[in-house]
């Protein structure tokens, strides 16, 4: 296997701090320097503000982990029952608040619930020895942090910026086109289609960024927003370019045709970068009034598109105007400035059902792992515990995840092989420092090189490390010992399994798709019973990000002609949304029509296209509000 220079870089950086950590750990006689082994190993990463963003949560969950155990104990110090009890609850609902946040903070709830258990389950009948093995632990993590953020600040850090800045342009390019499309009137097929929902999809994923960034060394606050206002403009104006796509692809032959010369000099307007002025609007909007043979609903729907225009090109501008600025460190007009200033990445909404599978399968592992400590006694029942809930808590969530678990079970037997090798193969020959140092790189490069293209190599590495007796003057596990820690490992990875089909009936990114899906059609039900601007707001961010979820599983499963289907819906939602919001507003006839019409929706909510009914009735609210002179509604 051949490595690239980059790759060896990682590798080299990871040795040198775990060398490092090992060398303090042992130096001032801390008694697991493999917690800051392992540390290091889980910390470090090619890019500097992932290092960082790491580091913090993963200090932070276990000084929170630490002191919660230390409650705990002071509570129920005399009742272990109790202790058990609370420990594997409170865990296990930090192993589902981790499911409900999406950014790197998750890592930190993760750490919450691993050290608490880590601290009080093998102690849960000494608890005195709780404050101790807290303090050694953070001892131990703080000092791995410290010496991954040294040596990655001094051997060649990387910043996400380059890496950022190509994918906007990318992004920029592919929004362009869009816009060109949407105004010369192209019909996109599926294919097209779901390209683009991937492109929404990578935009949307810039959030779970967000964290790495924030502790970039090299990307400072202001290039941080403006790449953060790029992103929520470019996602504005995923529903409003289908919109004006929707209204030209469905307009009458002749109608495109008087409309052909307004729209090829607003997609001149883009291409120069300027809003949308008066003259382009009017135009517009006059070539619907000058064909008697349109329908009132048509008039509507040729006022509704020159708006559209409008705001289209306006946020066009704004974007490319953040995009100069990022590039040339230019200042912006007043107004800009200060809403960069405020700028926030696009909110990631939490997927509740699965946060809900992970707290009742973690929670069900756990008793069921200590339902066997408690009636056999033994002695390597915490290990299997820890490992169990811990296999839940970072891969139970994903689509495919009993799998991804079996995966996993397969990579520790080979990092026990590997731990193996390392123990009684090559440790053994380091007698002095200077022999270590060259038994640790035989061990540690080639894996650090190949954790760049598998990230499981890391995890590979890091259960090694935990696995072996590996202290300042090294005693190597009897072999018994050593075998009894791997089944009981590979035991509690077992019964993370069993528990993950117990509370996951049905996985796959198809049962993902469709109940995504359906979580977005009573979104919609909801929207007409009740709906604000606010609301129609929220489910205009909720729906992207849903369609930015959909967008790789409907490749996954060949339904990349159901991708068209996704932008009617949101569109579809708004204007639900804001209906709903208008009804109260309205006279008496506008409104029977429209509560006529929810009605309609409300029956056909999970057709999967509009029947007859339902397009007469739209077509009768939408004459009634033309006969009232309501075109707000």
């Amino acid at each position: 296997m051949m490595f690239k220079p980059e790759q060896w870089l990682f590798a080299f950086k990871l040795y040198i701090a775990i060398m490092l950590a090992f060398t303090i750990s042992a130096h001032v006689g801390l008694p697991q320097t493999s917690w800051a082994i392992v540390t290091c190993c889980v910390v470090m990463n090619p890019m500097s503000g992932a290092v960082r963003s790491k580091a913090v949560y993963r200090l932070v969950g276990t000084l929170c982990g630490g002191m919660v155990s230390l409650v705990l104990a002071s509570l129920f110090s005399n009742t272990p029952v109790l202790m058990i009890v609370f420990v594997g609850l409170v865990g296990a609902i930090a192993f589902g608040c981790s499911l409900l946040d999406r950014t790197p903070r998750s890592y930190g709830f993760q750490l919450f619930g691993l050290t608490l258990m880590l601290v009080a389950v093998p102690n849960i009948e000494n608890p005195a020895a709780m404050f101790n093995t807290t303090t050694f632990r953070l001892c131990e993590i703080g000092l791995g942090i410290i010496c991954c953020t040294v040596v990655d600040s001094i051997i060649a850090p990387r910043s996400l910026r380059p890496s950022v800045q190509f994918k906007l342009q990318g992004w920029l390019a592919d929004m362009e086109k869009w816009i060109d499309d949407a105004f010369e009137g192209h019909i996109t097929d599926n294919k097209a289609t779901h390209d683009r929902l991937k492109v929404l999809a990578d935009i949307s994923a810039l959030s779970a960024l967000a964290g790495q960034l924030r502790y970039d060394p090299l990307v400072t606050r202001r290039e941080r927003q403006l790449i953060f206002s790029i992103q929520l403009r470019l996602l504005r104006l995923v529903p409003l370019l289908s919109a004006i796509s929707a209204r030209i692809a469905d307009a009458e032959p002749d109608i495109r045709s008087k409309l052909t010369a307004s729209l090829k000099k607003a997609a001149a307007h883009a291409k120069k970068r300027e809003p949308a002025g008066e003259v382009l609007l009017t135009q517009i909007t006059q070539t619907a009034h000058n064909m008697d043979s349109m329908s009132d609903w048509r008039h509507l729907v040729q006022e509704d598109m020159a708006e559209l225009i409008k705001v289209t090109l306006h946020t066009w501008s704004e974007i490319r105007q953040f995009e100069h600025s990022l590039n040339k460190a230019l200042p912006l007009p007043s107004i800009l400035e200060k809403e960069v200033r405020s700028a926030r990445s696009s909110t990631l909404y939490p997927d509740t059902y699965i946060a809900t599978k992970i707290f009742l399968g973690s929670l069900l592992a756990y008793s069921l792992l200590c339902g066997l400590w408690y009636a056999t006694g033994w002695q390597l029942a915490p290990a299997s515990i820890l490992v169990g809930v811990a296999a839940l808590a970072f891969f139970g969530g994903s689509d495919e995840a009993g799998r991804v678990i079996s995966f996993f079970g397969i990579f520790t037997i080979i990092a026990l092989f590997a731990a193996s090798i390392l123990s009684y193969g090559l440790l053994p020959f380091a007698k002095d420092y200077p022999m270590l140092l060259i038994v640790m790189a035989i061990f540690i490069l080639p894996l650090g090189a190949w954790a760049t293209k598998n990230p499981m190599a890391i995890l590979l590495l890091a259960l090694a490390f935990s696995c072996i007796n590996f202290q300042n003057i090294y005693q190597p596990y009897e072999f018994g010992t050593f075998l009894e820690i791997f089944l009981a490992i590979l035991f509690g990875i077992f019964v993370a399994f069993c528990c993950l089909g117990l509370v996951r009936t049905t996985m796959g990114a198809k049962h993902t798709m469709e109940r995504l899906i359906r979580q977005g059609r009573e979104e919609v039900l909801s929207l007409t019973y009740h709906a604000t601007l606010r609301d129609r707001d929220d489910f205009l961010n909720r729906s992207l990000d849903k369609i930015g979820s959909l967008a790789s599983r409907l490749e996954q499963t060949g339904h990349i002609d159901n991708s068209p289907r996704l932008l009617n819906r949101l569109r579809a939602g708004a204007s639900i949304a804001e209906l709903r919001h208008a009804s109260a507003q309205l006279n008496e006839e506008t409104r029977r029509a429209l509560e006529d019409l929810f009605i309609t929706i409300r029956q056909e909510i999970n057709h999967e296209e509009p029947s007859d009914t339902l397009l007469a009735k739209i077509d009768k609210t939408l004459s009634t509000a033309w006969k009232h002179d309501l075109r707000s509604a």
